[in-house]
């Protein structure tokens, strides 16, 4: 009898031991916090106490931040799918060279082809390496890897030696067409691996999806996803249904660039849509470059929650265009924050 009662309480204390070491090691989450305005610029000087967070209604305290704009590593993934236009296609070549014109020398980018055929081209500083390979792209066949299949393997460039504000930008028709992937697993693979997903949509993009545990509902996310000049004149209520969740909810934004809106024509000899293209690849690339590294104090948690995190009205009083990009789920216990 009292080897037995020895035996469990060893197993209680092991218990405890495992509780408290797990509670320590969630004193603190870090989430990649972007604020910013309309035309993508940081807001910086911010504080703790500027930031107001809830879960479930109660309220999670926000410990400390830090603005970061160390350098940034961006995979950008480009459709090259053959049902693409030739002005669609001139259009991703424009993005993506006004995107690196707008980097900052620091910055690292890769290039893969989803859809169709090319030469990847790992993270590096040499922008003449990316649009040379960009150029090379050629239209692919059905078997060839959709856009989240691509995804999907792009992440596993980062595996193994993460860096704070690790980025994928998703140049894209929409997220259809792949054999091995789907929405939920690339939303999945994002929050593991904690990379931030942005977008720029070559086509309309509904505010409504599967993809999260319910549909997106932040007045702030969805307010700067389609508020003008940025991304359009309107709410889609069709086309793609992942796009939008798959970006906000990793902490990033989509932006409509191309063939959003059924009532317009899209020419590449138009020099109002060319000048909007690259507003609109400026505001991607600053809107990767800096953000807030928030800690938050979680509620202990079983599953994953959604959650809300705003700005105090004292300070939006002051700067009434103000948005907030942060991933949309608080995690359990269980690798919510990294080293950096």
């Amino acid at each position: 009898m009292v080897p037995r009662i020895l035996t469990v309480l060893i197993v209680l204390a092991g218990l405890s031991i495992t509780t408290q070491a797990q509670q320590a090691a969630c004193t603190a989450a870090e989430i990649p916090v972007g604020v910013i305005s309309a035309n993508g610029d940081a807001f910086r000087g911010l504080a703790a106490e500027d930031f107001v967070g809830r879960i479930q209604k109660k309220p999670v305290s926000v410990k400390a931040i830090t603005y970061d704009d160390n350098p940034r590593r961006t995979l950008i993934i480009v459709d090259t799918n053959k049902k693409l236009s030739s002005d669609t296609r001139k259009a991703e070549t424009e993005l993506v060279n006004a995107l690196l014109a707008s980097a900052r020398p620091e910055d690292t980018f890769g290039l893969m082809a989803a859809h169709g055929t090319g030469q990847n081209v790992r993270f590096t500083a040499d922008r003449a390496a990316i649009t040379q390979a960009l150029n090379q792209f050629g239209e692919g066949k059905s078997n060839d890897p959709g856009v989240l299949d691509v995804v999907m393997a792009g992440i596993e460039w980062f595996v193994g030696e993460p860096k704070p504000g690790d980025a994928i930008l998703l140049i894209a028709a929409d997220t259809a067409g792949n054999h091995t992937a789907n929405a939920k697993q690339v939303a999945k693979a994002l929050a593991d691996n904690h990379i931030r997903m942005f977008g720029l949509a070559l086509g309309p993009v509904q505010t409504k999806s599967s993809v999260a545990s319910s549909s997106m509902t932040s007045t702030t996310s969805q307010g700067l996803a389609w508020t003008k000049p940025i991304v359009g004149e309107g709410v889609y209520l069709t086309g793609d249904e992942n796009f939008y969740p798959l970006t906000a909810n990793s902490g990033g934004v989509v932006l409509g660039a191309m063939n959003g809106d059924s009532h317009r024509t899209y020419s590449m000899s138009d020099a109002r849509l060319v000048q909007e293209l690259h507003i609109r690849a400026r505001f991607i690339a600053k809107t990767i470059a800096s953000y807030y590294r928030v800690q938050v104090e979680p509620l202990q948690l079983s599953r994953p929650e959604e959650w809300n995190l705003e700005i105090s009205e004292e300070i939006r009083k002051h700067a009434q265009q103000m948005w907030v990009l942060y991933p949309h789920e608080l995690n359990p216990c269980v690798e919510t924050a990294r080293s950096r």
